[in-house]
């Protein structure tokens, strides 16, 4: 690759990071530029045989100096387009905003194709990198039952109740194991018997007389259904491919990407002040709204949450999972509600600020009346 000299423009953008107190080498700058995360004007030629010219654009040094700080550490370019991409505009110049949508797309394609972001990207990774198919199904299985079973011993030592979120159980950890596995090689690959032993391992509610009696029939109805030559679960929907996925994505208007993005951005900056709030029992209105619309909306509630859990997590951690959610967000089921259900919380996230200057005089004013409070 033959090296070019830095341009006037690159040199100039060269020496206001390195004002700033920030060094960043030359070929940085190139490799940003080419991979489309900087703003850029365009060259405009000097005329025949002088040459071109490129010029820096008002927006280029704000998210330079984004790219700069969130590469300190030799991050991978594209996981500093993220970690710029996730952070609220107020505390960042604006530089979220500023980001070119060729950058930030790569960059969420990049992150699709090599994250963790859910347990069927997991079990679709073990499969793309087994040799056969019998190969892909053994890959598959047992990256699921360990991607299952170890959600739920992390959930077991910290303390997090059970529930839809984490496996309540081994057994349901297994179960859930197989239904993330079917989903992903088609339901239509599995006996009918192994789906509803996962079933009944699921539910041990159900582990009685009467429950054995219910799982029985299912069993006999099932195979009555294969015995037709057909299978009783071939119409379940099946975990779409990594390319359809990217393409999905692609297929959504950036500034839409933007603005789910700024409101799940805006949750994760709120998070602190509703827990402070739950956690004391803090009464204020807005809360009480905010409270009655997590209770009645369960993705609504799902948001709040895993804002929450970002929001407790350090900046150079956090991009990964508000990245996560922001792919959840964005795909076509939940994109469809997404408005509805995040404007369901109007007008009490107006004002953070304020919400939070409430809150910490309310909490004030019960501490100097409660000798406990601290």
């Amino acid at each position: 690759m033959v090296w070019k000299e830095p341009s006037d423009a690159e040199r100039r953008l060269h020496e206001q990071l390195a004002a700033q107190g920030l060094s960043v080498s030359w070929a940085k700058i190139r490799r940003w530029r080419e991979f489309g995360a900087l703003p850029w004007k365009k060259q405009q030629g000097l005329g025949r045989g002088s040459g071109s010219t490129s010029q820096l654009l008002p927006e280029t040094f704000p998210v330079a100096q984004a790219l700069a700080l969130a590469t300190v550490k030799k991050r991978p370019l594209e996981q500093a387009v993220l970690h710029v991409f996730s952070t609220r505009p107020q505390t960042c110049a604006a530089a979220p905003a500023l980001l070119p949508e060729r950058a930030v797309r790569r960059a969420l394609a990049w992150y699709m194709t090599r994250h963790d972001s859910h347990p069927l990207a997991v079990i679709e990774r073990a499969v793309r990198s087994a040799g056969s198919p019998d190969q892909a199904m053994n890959a598959a299985l047992e990256a699921a039952h360990r991607y299952f079973r170890k959600l739920y011993r992390q959930a077991k030592q910290k303390g997090h109740p059970a529930g839809t979120a984490v496996p309540d159980s081994l057994a349901d950890a297994q179960a859930l194991a197989t239904f993330a596995v079917a989903t992903v090689h088609g339901f239509e690959n599995f006996g009918a018997d192994a789906i509803v032993e996962a079933v009944s391992m699921s539910l041990p509610e159900l582990a009685d007389e009467y429950g054995a009696q219910i799982f029985e029939q299912m069993s006999q109805t099932s195979r009555e259904v294969e015995s037709e030559g057909e299978n009783p679960f071939s119409r379940r929907t099946r975990w779409p491919s990594l390319p359809v996925r990217i393409q999905s994505m692609e297929r959504i208007e950036y500034p839409l990407i933007c603005a789910v993005r700024d409101v799940l951005a805006l949750f994760v900056e709120a998070s602190p002040a509703l827990i402070v709030a739950r956690n004391e029992g803090i009464q204020d209105p807005d809360v009480r709204h905010i409270e009655a619309i997590r209770s009645s909306n369960r993705r609504t509630n799902d948001y709040l949450e895993r804002a929450e859990a970002i929001s407790r997590q350090p900046a150079e951690r956090a991009w990964k999972d508000f990245t996560g959610l922001l792919l959840n967000a964005c795909t076509p089921p939940r994109l469809l509600t997404f408005q509805e259900d995040v404007t369901a919380l109007d007008p009490a996230l107006d004002d953070v600020p304020g919400l939070y200057y409430r809150l910490l005089a309310s909490y004030a004013r019960t501490a100097a009346t409660s000798p406990n409070k601290v």
